[in-house]
Parts: structure tokens; sequence; C-alpha cells
């Protein structure tokens, strides 16, 4: 069997992308560059504001002088320094699973995952019936693809839906049913302990990805997932390139799944890991993730409040309920026209279209972060007034 080997080796940002507009990555706690304006924020998945707290910068910087500035290989070579296990422990401790990994980022996750879940990679395949969400993030779907194995789409949310394809499939065939905690386009939440007794009932594996409200929801902001019971054959994967302010991803599992990782995972095989001062980031952000109560609540109450006043403007926000909240246009130019009139009012968001969200269902879409304060709120509600 492979093995992770341990090598205890010593050791103003500005994007510019075709058919992109110049993006300074940050001026202010809420507040980008972009286009030569300084824009409140309201695209950011900074969701804590850690990307700029001065206890990671720290341990970042830390790092960064002791380890070097990369990893230098794979981890399955001579890229596993001693602090990737010590996060992955207290991951395993903290989320209730008995083995937990470290990887790239949440796409490399899901696209690489999957497939070496469903044991279709590096020279290996059985059959696997997979059941995923019709929303699930690219990323997901992307995975599902190369896997090979049939994949059925649930509608959205829809566990009767799930639970119908899943008695309309082979009964002695493995099954995982695949699905977010929170839906990066849609800010609504899956119904986690109904997906659980569903697994349960038919030995399937529960594949979830936190991405969104890892270091927001759940107890000490670990996750939705991380209430209640896990399923006998659950899977959870996460990010810290959103809540925690840094860089890379996790999967949290059981052994047998770790070792099915390990052997066959291209994404942990044929990368680099992490740089150390990612590592360090990262080990801060988990450190500190408990105590960050207050802002978890400023963020939630906050988002309540939007939500709130955006209905009573006769505003189409889905069926959000979090700190991300599309608003429904269905129309990609009347999305294109809000968004310029936000722009000259000082508001940065985005514009979505299909393929990334169904057609005819155009939107803008918020994301709040905890430095996004009530006033702010309210004036960013005064000029969408115009649009009601």
């Amino acid at each position: 069997m492979r093995k992770l080997i341990s090598n205890n080796k010593i050791p103003k940002r500005e994007l510019k992308v075709s058919n992109f507009s110049k993006v300074g990555i940050k001026s202010d706690e809420d507040k980008i560059q972009f286009d030569g304006k300084k824009l409140i924020n309201l695209s950011s998945n900074d969701y804590l504001g850690l990307s700029s707290n001065k206890i990671i910068l720290n341990e970042s910087t830390k790092y960064l002088k002791i380890y070097g500035s990369g990893s230098s290989s794979s981890r399955l070579i001579a890229g596993n320094f001693n602090k990737f296990e010590e996060i992955e422990t207290n991951l395993s401790e903290q989320l209730g699973f008995s083995k937990s990994i470290v990887m790239g980022n949440g796409f490399l996750v899901n696209a690489t995952v999957i497939p070496a879940i469903t044991r279709n990679t590096i020279g290996k395949k059985n059959k696997f019936f997979i059941f995923s969400d019709k929303l699930n993030h690219a990323s997901i779907n992307y995975g599902n693809s190369i896997t090979n194995q049939k994949v059925f789409r649930y509608n959205h949310l829809d566990l009767n839906h799930l639970e119908f394809l899943i008695k309309k499939s082979q009964k002695n065939t493995e099954k995982i049913i695949i699905t977010e905690s929170l839906y990066s386009m849609d800010g609504d939440f899956a119904d986690i302990n109904g997906l659980r007794f569903i697994a349960n009932k038919y030995n399937a594996i529960l594949y979830i990805d936190e991405a969104h409200s890892f270091g927001v929801y759940g107890k000490k902001g670990l996750g939705i997932s991380v209430n209640g019971s896990r399923a006998e054959r659950e899977v959870m994967v996460g990010t810290f390139s959103k809540a925690l302010g840094s860089y890379g991803a996790f999967i949290a599992c059981s052994k047998d799944i770790y070792d099915l990782i390990v052997e066959s995972c291209p994404g942990l095989i044929y990368s680099t890991a992490l740089p150390p001062s990612v590592v360090g980031s990262i080990k801060a952000g988990i450190k500190i993730l408990p105590k960050l109560s207050k802002r978890r609540e400023r963020l939630i109450a906050n988002s309540k409040f939007l939500i709130k006043k955006l209905k009573e403007l006769n505003l189409d926000v889905g069926n959000s309920s979090s700190h991300i909240i599309p608003i429904i246009f269905n129309n990609f130019f009347k999305c294109e026209k809000i968004r310029e009139e936000l722009k000259r009012k000082n508001f940065f968001v985005k514009s979505f279209r299909h393929p990334t969200v169904p057609k005819n269902e155009e939107r803008i879409r918020v994301s709040l972060t905890t430095f996004i304060k009530k006033n702010v709120i309210i004036d960013f509600l005064k000029v969408m007034e115009n649009f009601k």
C-alpha cells in the first residue's frame, strides 16, 4: 500500500484574466479595487475575514521562513512534512472521522476523489451507481463524468426523487449519493439528516461537499454535517479557501476510503503538496475557528436581514437562507445593467448565466462577509429599490 512519506525539511495583488476587468484583490477589509475604483466587495468568499487575520498571517510568514517557499514534491514522494499530519489528525478528531487528507483545492478534490472512491482510476474498474443533485458544483459534475460510471441526477434537494431513482437501480450495485451542504449559486441547504437516512437505508456512501458552509455553520463552525450522527458510510469534503481565508481542501472519511484515495487518487498522487506558508495559515485558521462565534452570528444575522428586505422589495431570492443570496431576474442583460448600476454606486457584484446557472434563472449573486455592516446593506437595498 502507498504511504505518505514524512519530510521535515528546513526550510497589493492584481488579477488579469482575458475578458475580465482588472481586479485588485483587496484594498480594505470590505473593499476591492475594480477598474481603478474602490468598491464594496459583495462577491467575496472570505466569509469570516480571515485572509487578513494577523494571527494567520504571522503563522504563514513563520512557516515560509522556516520551511521555505515550496514543498517541492508530491506528498507521496517527499512533500509530506509533519504539519500536514497534525492538521489531518486535528480535523479527524473535531469532525468525527477516522482519517482526513489535505489536498490542493476543492475542484481537485471533487474531480479526482470521486473517481477514486468509485474505483475507476489508475487501472481499476468496479461497477458503481452515482446519485448526484442536479445543482451540484461543476467540480462534482466533472468528477462524475470521468468515472465512466452510471450517473443519476436527482431533482435539486428532492429526496423523494432521489429514493425513486435508487429503487429503480440494481439492488446489488455499489451506490454513492453526492450533495453539497450549502449551494454556492442558490444559498439553500441540503437536508443532511434526510440524506443520511436514505444512505443508511440503501447502504450507500454519502459524500457531502461543505465548501461554503465549513467555517460558518454547525458546531464551532465545523460545517452543517457536524450536527447529528454521521451516516454509516459518510465522506465530508471542505475547503480552506473560503471561510478560512487560505487555500487548499480536505477530505474526512473512514480508513477504507482513506486507503482508496492514497492508493489511487491522481489529485493526491501526482500533485505537488501545498506550500508551507499555506499549511501554516491553515493550521492557524483551524485553531482560531472555534473562537469566532461572534463573527458567525453577525454574518448570519446580516444575511437574514438582507434576505427579508429583498423579499419586501418583491425581488426573487429563490430559497436562500444563508449568506449566499441570489437575486434572480431571468434576463442576463438586465443582470448586467444592474451590475453596472451597482458598480456606479460603488458596489462590486457579479452576474451569472447559463451554464453556470439553469436557463432562465440568470442572476446577480451577493456573498456577504462578516465585514459588511448593516448600514452598507441598507445602502445596497436603496439601489435595488430601483429594480423591484
